[in-house]
């Protein structure tokens, strides 16, 4: 496989670059990367030579110079199952990269202009890097589909043409993942539940897009997942989109950014999910099924019952509250609730729509962070 480096990659590692091959190897087996400081640790930028498709490698130290290779090429099967790859493609694709790494010079102005592009990106996202695990999943959606990233010229976005040229080399359907099955239900007086499928390749922070996609909420509050507790409701483990406060000594919590579906489900088969923790807006997850051959990188919302509340209509109680006063017109607070009801965003359920707004529901929220 063939690296097209910076200059200043090489010199960290101290390579010599060997010369560009002729004729040029495919594109689509092609990579080129480039090294930065974030945060006083070094990172390096890697896009591919076709699609332009960017991934990052994030605290690499002098000694990780000599398995360099090895943390190129787990990047890249990172990125492959990230994007809900088929596995047999996977396969195919490591297997034609070969084992051994050419490292040469950047194959041309375009590849060099697409890593500085990503290179200027990969510095807004500072405070979402982990040190935890040196291939940043979390960012992906981020570093390709920033505002100025959009589509390549054929309408399609970066990382469905990535998905694209896969297609076409191998000639089969791209996708192929380990999904699960959920029901989402709002805890309220009134039926308000979900039936979807998501690929287990998801973190939490994705997954909490994809829940304020399905009950029509627009993320402006903050949010949690409780993974387990005690009997009498106090916390063992917890993801949050932000720092809790107050934790207990039995209590662990992460961030949802660093945590996959993969890593929860099958082993729970049921979560809880609150959004706005003033109101409280608590939800029921629980786990159908686990499906082992999903032919998308999409959710997708089988079905649902009930009308979501909302947002910012108090809670779930405020909310019952509501509904009492506007099934009264003779209630004295009838007109005022009503105009008040009038002003806030509220979508009858539409599986058709919500599936639209699902296609591109990380898009959409990301982008607006």
């Amino acid at each position: 496989m063939q690296i097209g480096c910076t200059k200043k990659l090489l010199d960290y590692m101290g390579v010599r670059p060997q010369a560009l091959p002729e004729p040029a190897p495919d594109p689509v087996f092609s990579w080129s990367a480039n090294i930065i400081m974030i945060d006083h640790r070094r990172a390096i930028i890697v896009c591919n030579d076709a699609s332009q498709y960017g991934f990052m490698l994030y605290g690499i130290r002098k000694q990780d110079v000599k398995n360099l290779e090895a943390l190129l090429f787990e990047g890249i099967r990172g990125a492959l199952e990230a994007e809900c790859i088929a596995p047999e493609i996977q396969e195919r694709y490591m297997a034609d990269c070969g084992k051994a790494v050419t490292f040469t010079k950047t194959p041309n102005r375009s590849i060099m202009a697409r890593l500085n592009l990503l290179t200027t990106r990969a510095h807004y996202y500072e405070g979402q890097l982990s040190a935890e695990h040196i291939f940043q999943h979390q960012i992906l959606l981020s570093l390709n589909h920033d505002i100025g990233a959009g589509r390549v010229d054929n309408g399609l976005y970066i990382d469905e043409q990535f998905a694209e040229d896969l297609s076409r080399t191998y000639g089969t359907h791209p996708y192929s993942c380990r999904a699960a099955e959920f029901e989402v239900e709002l805890m309220l007086e009134t039926a308000c539940r979900r039936r979807l499928i998501v690929p287990l390749s998801y973190t939490f922070e994705q997954f909490h897009f994809i829940l304020q996609s399905l009950f029509n909420w627009r993320g402006y509050h903050r949010h949690e997942f409780v993974i387990e507790s005690q009997p009498d409701g106090r916390r063992i483990y917890t993801l949050g989109g932000l720092p809790q406060e107050g934790e207990s000594l039995e209590e662990t919590t992460r961030s949802d950014r660093s945590v996959c579906l993969s890593a929860i489900f099958p082993d729970h088969d049921q979560i809880f999910y609150t959004y706005d923790l003033e109101d409280e807006w608590n939800h029921q997850i629980r786990l159908i099924r686990i499906i082992e051959q999903y032919d998308s990188k999409h959710p997708v919302c089988l079905g649902g019952e009930g009308e979501a509340p909302p947002e910012d209509s108090g809670g779930p109680l405020g909310y019952e509250e509501l509904l009492a006063i506007l099934a009264d017109p003779e209630d004295p607070e009838y007109e005022h609730m009503k105009t008040l009801y009038s002003g806030l965003r509220w979508l009858p359920f539409d599986l058709e729509q919500i599936n639209r707004r699902l296609r591109h529901a990380l898009r959409w929220f990301r982008g607006s962070l």
